[in-house]
């Protein structure tokens, strides 16, 4: 089973999404960077690897957004994230 990560990074104005040493795309948020990469993720979480997105917090810190796990369980936070869409 795989362990895939997707990093949301950036600062008030630009937004990146890390993944396997790639930043994809500019996004004028971090919701909706992360977005992005919750359904990138989610694809890959359907097909059994376990994913995460994470996003850099105001102190600085990388938080688990969102996560799909081997059981197949969405974290909560992904529900109010999504409805944001």
């Amino acid at each position: 089973m795989l362990h895939s990560r997707y990093y949301i990074v950036g600062n008030h104005d630009v937004w990146m999404i890390q993944f396997k040493d790639t930043e994809k795309g500019q996004y004028k948020s971090s919701n909706q960077a992360a977005s992005f990469a919750i359904a990138a993720a989610q694809k890959l979480g359907m097909r059994g690897d376990r994913a995460h997105v994470c996003v850099l917090d105001g102190d600085g810190c990388l938080r688990c957004k969102w996560s799909y796990n081997r059981d197949r369980h969405l974290r909560r936070s992904t529900l109010g994230l999504l409805a944001m869409s």
